[in-house]
This record gives structure tokens, sequence and C-alpha cells, in this order.
């Protein structure tokens, strides 16, 4: 089945890099995983140096195609090929390239998107590269300052405070629904910040449960910490979770001052 799945991959890209302004054509890591799991797509990254064609082109790309469907917010077609699903994410070259300008120049703002785009140009199989575009780019994030992983820890510290004050809010008020909003927040704070100290890029959210686990730098206790969170542990009350946040957060702070955790 991986063969098939490959098999498919390439052609798509073969297909792909036909068009004018390709400059890169990635697979990503959700095409490793076994077909029958809910998380399985063949997940391709398209970087184009322009425009990419319009719908009447793209939804004709392969024969075969089923149930087609595309997405005018974050410009990713998808749809079924010979059973299999498949997303396609088109990606300005532009786009990126000011991004690792802004990394290199230490402009970064960290109230754009994270850094799992980085995290997909650093990983994925390189399946077409026209002119060594997709190789610059990865020399580049090969040699991203220490400035940028520092401030990224102070933000999303910052953030996961935020998230946690939110928390004793939304229990003391017994609002269940802004309490659970909350904490999601502050887990995806918290998987930042581990991800900053440990100067890797964010996988995406569904890799994220195997990733984070992978670190090797990581607070002491954190894994039953976050079940705990998660509501692994049983029916802990919104208090008893709440503690467990705080606990989990406080244990950041040695890393997030800069001394060993």
């Amino acid at each position: 089945m991986k063969r098939k799945v490959h098999a498919i991959a390439a052609t798509l890209a073969e297909r792909l890099s036909q068009w004018d302004g390709v400059e890169a054509v990635l697979l990503g890591e959700a095409a490793d995983i076994e077909v029958y799991d809910p998380y399985f797509t063949i997940d391709l990254d398209v970087y184009f140096g322009g425009t990419p064609p319009g719908l009447d082109v793209r939804s004709c790309l392969m024969q075969g195609m089923e149930a087609f469907e595309t997405s005018p917010v974050s410009f990713v077609d998808r749809f079924l090929l010979d059973g299999l699903p498949v997303s396609i994410h088109y990606m300005r070259t532009g786009d990126v390239d000011a991004m690792l300008l802004r990394i290199a120049e230490k402009t970064w703002v960290f109230h754009e998107p994270g850094t799992n785009m980085l995290s997909r140009i650093e990983r994925g199989e390189v399946l077409f590269s026209r002119v060594g575009w997709i190789d610059e780019s990865r020399a580049a994030l090969a040699h991203v300052p220490e400035e940028f992983w520092w401030q990224a820890r102070l933000r999303a510290f910052s953030s996961a405070e935020r998230a946690l004050a939110d928390m004793g809010a939304a229990s003391f008020r017994s609002d269940d629904l802004f309490f659970l909003l909350s904490t999601a927040r502050l887990l995806r704070s918290v998987a930042s910040f581990l991800f900053a100290v440990n100067r890797r890029f964010e996988p995406a959210g569904r890799m994220l449960a195997e990733r984070i686990t992978e670190l090797p730098i990581l607070p002491g206790e954190f894994l039953g910490r976050l079940e705990g969170l998660l509501g692994s542990s049983g029916g802990l009350s919104r208090d008893a979770r709440r503690e467990i946040a705080e606990i989990l957060v406080r244990s950041l702070m040695p890393m997030a001052l800069g001394t060993p955790a």
C-alpha cells in the first residue's frame, strides 16, 4: 500500500510540476501514516512563484478524481483518488521568502501564524524541485538565529499565563465552554513553548501528541500533568485541572528565564 501511496504522490507531483510557476512539490508526513488511520492523507505542498491555475484547471488535475472540494480561505484542494484522500496546499514562494527574511533580520512578528509552515518545508519529502529554491529555503532554516527561539518561548509562555488566568476565571464562574477553550489555548501555548525550547518548528496539530513526547527537553513530570489536563486521569474537577495547569506553567518558568530546567 505504501508503494501505491508514493506512486500516486509522484504522479500528482509530475502533473503539478508542468504548471507555470511551480518551484517545488513536497509530500507531507501524513502520507506515512497507515492508510486506514483517519489521520492519513496524501498531503502535498505546492510552492508557486506566481499564481496557481484557476479552479477549472485544478479540478481536472487527474482522471478519476472524486469529491473535489476547495477552500477559498486557506487555498487548499481536497479530493479522493483511487479511494485515498488527497490534499494539495498551494503556497507562494514570495510569502515563504518574506518569512525567512524576517527571521534572518530578527524582525519576525510572533502574532503571525505559527511555525508549522516552516516545519513542512524542513521535513517534507521533495518530489519535485525546479531550480533549488527549496534547498535554499532549507539552508536558511538550518541557521535560524537564537533570538528567534528566545522570542518564541517568551511569547508562548506569556500566552500560557493568560490562558491559565482565563481557566481560573472560567472555573470560578462555572463556565464549562470557556474553561475548555482556555485549556485548549494553554495546551497549544505550552506545546509552542516546548518546541521553541527544543529549537524545533511545530508539527501539524494531528502530529502534536506524538511529537511532543519525543522532545529531548521536557519539564519534570510533564507527561503525567498533560494526561491530567486532557482528562486521562478520570473525572477531575475544573479546579483540580486548573491546579494541574498552574503547576505545569510554573514548571516552565526556569526554561522561560533561560536557566536550566
